[in-house]
């Protein structure tokens, strides 16, 4: 009889110490948008969880402005959803990803819009300003390889901007660097 008690005892420890360890899912459904609230609205008031909050202060750092000039926290957990993903021309996966592919699923799943896929399409869809115009989500357009127009990402903050290199894939970059400089092409809003 004892030893029935003593498995039985044991049996109820593990079923309590193995229910500590289920997971509940858990919706993040306040931070979609309604019809009254634009994406941008979603700002650092409205994390959801402790990975938001943490995600904008990396990208703050990374982009050297204060966790408060980052407003659109679906941009920045979509951006650090495909960092690092390498580069495959023609690639629309996280297996591998181009410019145009992750410029056009970055504005479909953060400012649903529908863009086209192509770089030289792309430029005769934007409303072109000057560089020191560029706002977060604008796209940039620059030259590779001798060809206009063949290079695209979205402008972020402080000169940076996020895109698909053909060297390491999903990245940040710096347009103060002077390659960048000289490959800028055109940049603008999408009409």
């Amino acid at each position: 009889m004892k030893n029935v008690k003593t498995k039985l005892y044991v049996f109820i420890c593990l079923i309590s110490f193995s229910a500590c360890s289920t997971k509940k899912n858990v919706s993040n459904t306040h931070l979609k948008p309604n019809s009254n609230q634009s994406v941008t609205e979603l700002n650092a008031s409205n994390y959801s969880t402790v990975k938001d909050k943490y995600i904008i202060g990396y990208y703050a750092q990374e982009l050297g402005v204060k966790e408060n000039e980052l407003n659109n926290v679906l941009l920045f957990r979509f951006i650090d959803e495909w960092m690092g993903v390498p580069y495959r021309i023609g690639g629309m996966t996280k297996s591998g990803i181009d410019c145009s592919g992750f410029t056009n699923l970055l504005y479909k799943n953060v400012y649903h819009l529908v863009i086209p896929r192509t770089t030289g399409e792309i430029y005769k869809e934007l409303d072109v300003k000057p560089y020191t115009s560029l706002k977060e989500g604008d796209v940039v357009l620059m030259n590779y390889d001798g060809k206009k127009n063949s290079h695209v990402g979205v402008y972020l903050k402080n000169g940076r901007f996020v895109h698909a290199s053909t060297s390491k894939g999903v990245m940040i970059s710096d347009f103060n660097q002077a390659w960048y400089q000289k490959a800028y092409s055109a940049g603008g809003e999408v009409k």
